[in-house]
């Protein structure tokens, strides 16, 4: 058997097949192939890499949890931005109108005396200030509300917070009932809770000062006020000696004042009577009223023009009434000017060529819209609405209107409640 001849791939002699190496250069004749051991990734590798998926995935649940967990957002200034399925919206606590955050309200009350004021809760556009009740309330689960004090003197407790026709372009209004039982000032804390249907909290906090004032009485018997030059000494030195939160009441006697009064800042309340001949307290001339504070009200006094003039004049930020009064004769009989709130019970308007008359250029605090058992008769225009300044309905139950050139001239487009309005 022959075997087959190959050459030496390195020195070229001749071999044997089956020869693995060169006889002559001794020199392996076979073909080797670099073969690479498998790479096995290193543990602290594979560890690493491990442990920043898990920190990945936690990240990621952490953050769609914080996106989507309840939350509880609150604020001790009476206001906040809140951001819910529907918009975001600025809310805030206040009286005002239009709006605007209030922190505290301050309080002055008589001892013993209950008081009960409002706290609207409003929802508003953050860019435009306009409200957003509706859409606001479309995401509110329930609103609630509570006030303490840790002061023992002042008795102090809050309704349910609900909507109002005093504030309709409010979210909801508790009223804040409060006594004060000795002199002081004492503080207390209102909470506004608001849970929102997915589950948010909200919580708006404002803070709550009562301060006793001091009440002046004074009769004809204290001091002389049988003129008008007497009654205006009078007014004019408890003004000097009083504070401008300080309540002042006379009680006049049945004597025609030939005369008005001026009323600068103080909150001073006038009750006229009847004399045994049937005389009641009258004033002749026109009387002015301005100040900032408090609600002023004149009791049973007749207010006796002769075609000229305002018969009683309120301005700035005076809240005025009429109890039980007789306007007449007069260009205009009661007029309200500047950022005056005007309201009326049981008055009488005759013969005037405007009986009552809204002309604020602002938008006053409104102290009562009921216009109850009044009578408009015989007078040129009964009621005239130039400007109101606030959009709550003026109502008028049981106010008889008869014999007037034109009962309502409602030139601004107040909001009006005649339904229970008399019209002859």
């Amino acid at each position: 058997m022959n075997e087959e001849i190959r050459s030496c791939p390195h020195c070229g002699a001749q071999l044997p097949e089956v020869a693995s190496f060169c006889p002559h250069c001794a020199q392996s004749v076979n073909r080797h192939e670099a073969v690479s051991p498998p790479r096995h990734m290193p543990r602290w590798a594979l560890y690493s890499a491990l442990l920043i998926l898990f920190a990945a995935v936690l990240v990621l649940a952490l953050t769609v949890w914080v996106q989507t967990c309840p939350k509880t957002y609150e604020s001790n200034t009476g206001e906040l931005l809140y951001t819910g399925r529907t918009g975001t919206y600025h809310l805030c606590l206040s009286r005002s109108d239009p709006p605007a955050p209030t922190p505290e309200n301050h309080y002055h009350a008589v001892l013993n005396d209950s008081y009960r004021n409002p706290v609207p809760l409003y929802a508003l556009d953050p860019d435009s200030g306009e409200p957003l009740t509706e859409t606001f309330l479309m995401d509110v689960a329930s609103v609630s509300a509570q006030i303490s004090s840790p002061d023992k003197y002042v008795s102090v407790t809050c309704t349910e917070p609900q909507p109002s026709d005093y504030y309709p372009n409010a979210a909801a209004v508790t009223f804040v009932d409060f006594q004060l039982v000795a002199p002081g000032d004492y503080g207390a804390e209102l909470v506004y809770t608001v849970a929102m249907k997915n589950g948010d909290t909200l919580r708006l906090t404002q803070k709550e000062q009562y301060s006793s004032i001091t009440v002046y009485q004074y009769t004809a018997q204290d001091e002389p006020m049988e003129t008008i030059e007497e009654l205006q000494a009078l007014i004019d030195r408890v003004i000097a000696a009083s504070d401008e939160y300080d309540q002042i009441y006379l009680y006049l006697p049945a004597v025609i004042y030939e005369g008005g009064l001026t009323m600068e800042n103080r909150c001073i309340n006038l009750y006229g009577s009847v004399g045994p001949d049937g005389q009641r307290t009258a004033f002749t001339g026109p009387t002015q009223i301005t100040s900032p504070r408090g609600v002023r009200e004149f009791h049973d006094i007749h207010f006796w023009g002769s075609g000229q003039g305002v018969g009683v004049l309120a301005s700035g930020t005076t809240r005025f009434q009429l109890v039980n009064c007789r306007v007449s004769g007069w260009n205009t009989g009661l007029q309200a000017v500047d950022n005056a709130w005007i309201d009326t019970d049981g008055t009488i308007f005759a013969d005037n060529q405007v009986g009552l008359c809204f002309d604020s250029a602002d938008t006053p605090m409104v102290s009562d819209n009921f216009y109850t058992g009044n009578t408009f008769q015989n007078n040129g225009t009964a009621v005239l609405l130039e400007h109101v300044g606030s959009d709550t309905p003026l109502n008028f139950p049981e106010t008889r209107f008869s014999g007037n050139g034109t009962d309502i001239d409602n030139r601004c487009g107040q909001k009006l409640d005649l339904s229970e309005a008399v019209f002859d």
